[in-house]
């Protein structure tokens, strides 16, 4: 029997995500939306406080600690059975907010950004989201490969073996293919339709489906205030076959939809 999938609630304490940016720099606001994510039934807090859109630029390390460490501190302050995840590519960021209480680092680099991220993740035994970056995402473009899943699976094994060797335990890793992120929309589809074989060879996986259209083909009629739709149909989807981690914005919607995916498997 497989663990039943978690949802990572997203706490973006920037002024320039594609989502909600600037909404949550202000920290009686950042404190509301947390609150609000835990009484829906959210798992784990996602926070981050650099972008990663297409034409992001990187935030300091100072400015991430400054940000995000009073947030961890308000979260472990509340009686509530909530786990922290830290989405940054800065080892130095990793390590403040591992020694003030996250559990697990959100790297959309894999690691890749800051070489000694690893060693960290090592250091204070983490675990790890490693995802799929690539350098085409910040020019708001899309790798060219004849097959994504092939791409990916080399991708994701050599990183495994590298973290593997950097002394991390094969458990404490868990893989997101980052839909959306510098990849064409027919790649983006081949992979939702393929996320099962991600599970069955890497067992932990991530995805992140909040406001995605994923292709333009695939949604083409849905508008912006109805993407929600599409993020509960594969929510729901995800939750079936497996996918540990899922992470959303709107939580109650999605908690409700991976509770009847799970009833529904487990039945």
């Amino acid at each position: 029997m497989r663990n039943k999938t978690k949802l990572l609630g997203i706490l973006n304490l920037t002024s320039d995500s594609f989502s909600d940016g600037g909404k949550f720099i202000n920290f009686d606001n950042a404190k509301a939306r947390v609150d609000r994510m835990i009484d829906d039934g959210c798992n784990y807090i996602d926070i981050g406080a650099e972008s990663t859109k297409p034409g992001y630029s990187d935030v300091s390390d100072e400015i991430q600690i400054n940000r995000i460490l009073p947030i961890i501190d308000y979260i472990q302050s509340l009686d509530k059975k909530i786990d922290i995840s830290i989405d940054t590519r800065s080892s130095i960021v990793a390590e403040k907010c591992l020694i003030s209480g996250a559990r697990i680092i959100n790297d959309v680099s894999g690691a890749m950004h800051d070489l000694k991220m690893l060693k960290i993740i090592n250091k204070y035994d983490s675990e790890i989201i490693l995802g799929h970056l690539p350098e085409e995402h910040k020019n708001n473009a899309s790798i060219q490969t004849s097959d994504i899943l092939s791409t990916l699976t080399n991708y994701f094994d050599a990183l495994i073996l590298k973290a593997e060797s950097s002394g991390i335990e094969r458990k404490k890793l868990i893989i997101d293919p980052c839909i959306c992120f510098g990849k064409t929309g027919n790649d983006n589809v081949k992979i939702l339709k393929n996320l099962d074989y991600f599970v069955d060879r890497y067992d932990r996986v991530c995805i992140g489906i909040s406001n995605k259209r994923f292709s333009s083909e695939l949604f083409k009629n849905i508008h912006d205030n109805e993407l929600n739709i599409i993020s509960l149909a594969i929510s729901s989807y995800l939750s079936y076959i497996g996918v540990e981690f899922i992470r959303v914005h709107d939580i109650e919607p999605n908690h409700d939809a991976v509770e009847v995916s799970w009833k529904t498997y487990t039945s």
